[in-house]
């Protein structure tokens, strides 16, 4: 039986995930169109509006679905039917209360939360009502998650992201058109922000009503498991209250000092620039450069080694728990390997392309901005590395069961930074570049707290030639190779079609070049055993062509 549920926990978890992965591809291809619709300052507001609505989200019903989950699985397992029927409507009222509190409040006070985007208003009024829907979705997410059934979730997810992907581009487009057949020219930034939050909103209410069809679907089998339960005390909503608030608020602490830099660094460095005498529009685009272009692309390899730490997380607590100490060593340092084997080449393929790149996908910049964002890609090199290794490091302590050292450490990194952002914003004239060095500096906080307590724990000790120099090693020489293929192949195509062209054709090639450099550099210096090898796709036929080719490492 616990093979069984093990197995059906770990399909679960993998449908869960490749879901997620679809989510943000999705997410990420849509985002290309959508950025070079809106301008520099029109994506300033949606960033603006959509980093406190995500606040607000997670304050009040990000935690819903985990805690719904939690206490509705040890009633299911005691078939106290009748209280999981009393959780779910105690969950309804939840959300209805405090999404709607909290849905009031955005709309209302949101002069106040984008004070100094003012322009980002009609985007935040907007995105107010998803904040009300989205509680009502997370408590059906954690109704099925509760019976071992994360398929409903992963499809809203994924209806979610094409909904929001469709509605986002056109609501945009139609608001674009309305404030400039209006007369609002002035205002066409600020209106097609606007339409873009609407494609939020439309997304949670389509998944919304996929998970209430899918509710009213299964009903009936719940209603026949309340009227067989014949358990002795019903909780009281009271009851349910209680447990939920006590669940949800570990959660929402946690989540809440992970994520709460994002917008603590917007509010500070939009205060600092408006007093420094910038005008809005100015700071508000400044601002969209750095979180609506760079951060798009540096947070796909984060994507990646965050994806590696949700996977080292279990292997980790197996062999720890049974005090395997080599065992989780080594399952420590192929976690590390790996999130450098993703990150490190990623860093480095986004610096050396970084302009051609940038034109690739944003064609809508200006040559003045175009130089901005790949300047963060090249500065934020850096910091992704640090990111990566600080996601696989957050796995590991939380598989070794101490889950509070992460949160300790961001708390710690959160109050630590400021002390550079603000002086950096104030007095160097750097602009949106602080932002870089600033979450570089946090993230090398957080890697050095939780290194400190991984090795604290553990007894783990990095080994430094394959976690690091291997990797970082390849991916310098995979750099080089693929800022040469680029020129050259450039200069080839300039000939034959337009720069445009030429640039995606020769920006598509060196990353094909560059990939199969990383590769043989990897495994002629070492950085790949078979193990590592045969985990890939068609991994046998790799691990084969390498020992014929004597460059693989055995093990």
């Amino acid at each position: 039986m616990g093979k069984k549920l093990s197995k059906n926990f770990a399909m679960q978890a993998v449908i869960l995930a490749a879901a997620s992965i679809i989510s943000k591809l999705i997410g990420m291809l849509y985002n290309i169109p959508f950025v070079n619709i809106l301008s520099p300052e029109g994506n300033g507001y949606y960033g603006t509006a959509q980093t406190i609505y995500a606040l607000v989200l997670l304050i009040t019903t990000f935690s819903i679905p985990a805690a719904v989950s939690k206490i509705m699985v040890e009633r299911i397992e005691r078939g106290e039917y009748r209280n999981v029927k009393r959780i779910f409507k105690g969950s309804m009222l939840y959300v209805l209360v405090v999404g709607g509190l909290a849905a009031l409040f955005t709309y209302v006070f949101a002069p106040v939360l984008v004070k100094e985007t003012s322009n980002a208003v009609l985007s935040l009024r907007i995105l107010a009502p998803t904040i009300f829907l989205s509680g009502f979705l997370s408590v059906y997410r954690g109704y099925y998650q509760a019976y071992g059934n994360m398929v409903p979730t992963s499809i809203s997810q994924i209806v979610e992201q094409i909904f929001n992907a469709i509605f986002s581009i056109g609501m945009a487009i139609l608001f674009i058109h309305l404030a400039a057949s209006s007369g609002r020219g002035d205002r066409v930034a600020e209106y097609g922000a606007a339409g873009g939050t609407v494609g939020t909103g439309v997304a949670v209410l389509a998944g919304l009503i996929y998970m209430v069809v899918l509710y009213l679907r299964d009903r009936r089998e719940l209603e026949a498991k309340v009227q067989a339960d014949t358990v002795s005390r019903l909780l009281s909503y009271k009851e349910v209250f209680r447990l939920l608030f006590a669940i949800a608020t570990p959660i929402i602490l946690s989540s809440f000092i992970y994520n709460v830099n994002v917008t603590l660094d917007m509010k500070i460095f939009y205060w600092l620039m408006n007093r420094l005498g910038f005008a809005q529009a100015e700071y508000a685009a400044q601002y969209a450069l750095y979180n609506r272009y760079y951060l798009v692309l540096a947070n796909i390899p984060i994507a990646m080694a965050a994806a590696v730490a949700s996977a080292v997380i279990p292997n980790v607590s197996a062999a720890f728990s049974t005090n395997n100490r080599q065992e989780c060593n080594r399952k420590i340092g192929q976690s590390m390997e790996l999130s450098m084997v993703l990150c490190a080449p990623c860093a480095i393929g986004l610096a050396v392309l970084s302009k051609p790149i940038i034109r690739l996908l944003y064609w809508r910049l200006s040559g003045e901005q175009t130089d901005i964002v790949a300047t963060l890609l090249v500065l934020g090199g850096f910091s992704i590395v640090l990111y990566g290794i600080s996601s696989v490091t957050n796995g590991v302590l939380q598989g070794i069961g101490k889950v509070n050292v992460p949160m300790v450490s961001a708390a710690a990194a959160l109050v630590i930074h400021l002390f550079l952002l603000v002086p950096m914003v104030r007095f160097t004239g750097l602009g949106v570049y602080s932002l870089i060095f600033a979450t570089a500096f946090y993230a090398c906080i957080v890697v050095f707290f939780n290194q400190y307590a991984v090795r604290k724990y553990t007894g783990y000790r990095i080994d430094w030639k394959t976690v690091a120099l291997v990797p970082l090693g390849s991916a310098l020489i995979m750099g080089i190779i693929a800022f040469a293929a680029y020129q050259g192949l450039y200069r080839v195509f300039q000939l034959i079609t337009g720069p445009r062209a030429a640039n995606g054709i020769a920006v598509l090639l060196s990353v094909g070049v560059g990939a199969l450099a990383y590769f043989a550099a990897m495994i002629k210096l070492g950085g790949y055993t078979e193990e590592q090898l045969s985990a890939f796709p068609k991994g046998t036929l790799l691990v084969r062509a390498a020992r014929k080719l004597h460059l693989i490492r055995r093990i």
